[in-house]
């Protein structure tokens, strides 16, 4: 489909600058008529864009329903660390939660709901702070800090993903990765520029699977 975007309603975004705009472009190959369920959504931003480039099936949950104002979808009430969502059998072909499981308390609740409602071809794309680049590893080795989990960053923030980690944990919800990358690619958007030059510097003796940047944005399936 066409990526062409014509803005309905100027709706705010709370990720940061760009970050849409990647997500949208690294989408894998669905049709238009994909059933899409964005779990976070906030004001309904990501689902408006999505209804701009042609989606029309397109379903939002969040617990504060009053901020939402995509045109273009629907939205329903749940609380993400313990409610099922309220969607019956309902299957999605695609699942989003930008910039959401590091707010919560019970990360698991998310993935059952993900397992539960994504259609067995679907994809499940999920972000959130990177604390693998290695602008990140180096504050936490100077101060025993992790960005946007420290006191300059938001303090809802409550969940750093470990990439070890969370492969450990999705397959007792038959889901794995399929597909990971950094935004931005190269460089930071959060990061002072000294701290980005030495960052640049060490990227040339520590491995960080390409995983720069500061989101960690990942593509999950069901497991075959």
């Amino acid at each position: 489909m066409s990526l062409q975007i014509i803005v309905k309603k100027q709706l705010v975004e709370r990720t940061i600058s760009g970050l849409h705009d990647n997500l949208l472009e690294s989408l894998p190959q669905l049709n238009s008529d994909t059933p899409v369920l964005d779990i976070g959504c906030g004001t309904g931003a990501w689902l408006e864009r999505l209804s701009c480039v042609g989606f029309k099936h397109l379903h939002g949950i969040d617990l504060d329903v009053q901020q939402f104002g995509a045109e273009g979808a629907s939205c329903s009430q749940a609380n993400l660390d313990y409610d099922n969502l309220g969607l019956g059998d309902r299957k999605f072909g695609l699942i989003t939660a930008i910039e959401v499981i590091e707010h919560l308390e019970n990360p698991g609740q998310i993935l059952y709901n993900v397992a539960t409602h994504l259609d067995n071809n679907g994809y499940f794309l999920l972000t959130t702070p990177n604390i693998h680049s290695a602008s990140c590893r180096l504050k936490f080795l100077i101060t025993g800090k992790l960005a946007s989990f420290d006191e300059k960053g938001d303090q809802t923030h409550i969940y750093p993903v470990l990439l070890s980690c969370l492969n450990r944990v999705l397959p007792r919800y038959s889901l794995k990765i399929v597909k990971q990358w950094g935004y931005p690619a190269t460089g930071s958007l959060i990061f002072r520029r000294h701290t980005r030059i030495i960052s640049r510097i060490l990227e040339l003796f520590i491995s960080s699977n390409g995983l720069n940047g500061d989101t960690l944005c990942m593509l999950i399936q069901k497991a075959k």
